[in-house]
């Protein structure tokens, strides 16, 4: 991406030239890059990915800042990474087997979350909803209604898998988490 000062002898300049340059600002500089045709491939692979990423997005969202996962997070994440995403790299590692991404990955997850003790389901139903977190589906790829507790265990195993805290509960697996683990946790994010 090139970098330019005075676009288009303009003091910014923001938008699609033809159809082959695009101008706009980006921290604070205007910038100038080639266009490329957007696409959106609508694969089951995609859609598993974009379930994944979705999911776990609209659990960073939740977490308040300031909130001791928050403050963890952002004290732990590399130089140059910002905490959401350093979070969110935490699930997917979980689910790349190989150095891609497993459709396989994601379904066991979701059904490693399904077969938690009812006591602890309904934890992260609740205190998903206590959150505000809503159930989604997409109408691609991975089709079926992702809970909104489903969600909050992502973000369970993304603080886990990161190692962002040491002590209980989050030095052990969330799969192996009690009801009161899961009240901490969701504590533990506002």
């Amino acid at each position: 991406m090139a970098k330019v000062d005075a676009p288009l002898l303009s003091v910014s300049a923001r938008g699609k030239l033809a159809d082959a340059l695009v101008y706009f600002p980006w921290k604070g500089r205007n910038v100038v890059r080639r266009w490329l045709k957007p696409t959106q491939p609508k694969s089951v692979l995609q859609g598993y990915v974009r379930a994944a990423v979705y999911a776990i997005g609209k659990w960073v969202k939740k977490v308040a800042s300031g909130s001791t996962i928050y403050s963890a997070a952002t004290a732990n994440a590399p130089a140059g990474q910002i905490w959401n995403a350093y979070l969110c790299q935490g699930l997917l590692t979980q689910l790349v087997s190989g150095g891609d991404f497993k459709t396989a990955s994601f379904t066991n997850l979701i059904d490693e979350y399904s077969s938690l003790g009812t006591d602890v389901l309904t934890a992260f139903k609740t205190n998903a909803t206590n959150l505000g977190l809503v159930d989604f589906a997409f109408n691609y790829g991975y089709t079926d209604n992702i809970e909104a507790g489903c969600q909050l265990y992502f973000g369970a195993k993304a603080v886990y898998a990161q190692s962002i805290i040491t002590t209980a509960p989050y030095n052990t697996d969330p799969a192996s988490w009690a009801a009161t683990d899961v009240d901490k946790f969701k504590t533990d994010c506002e």
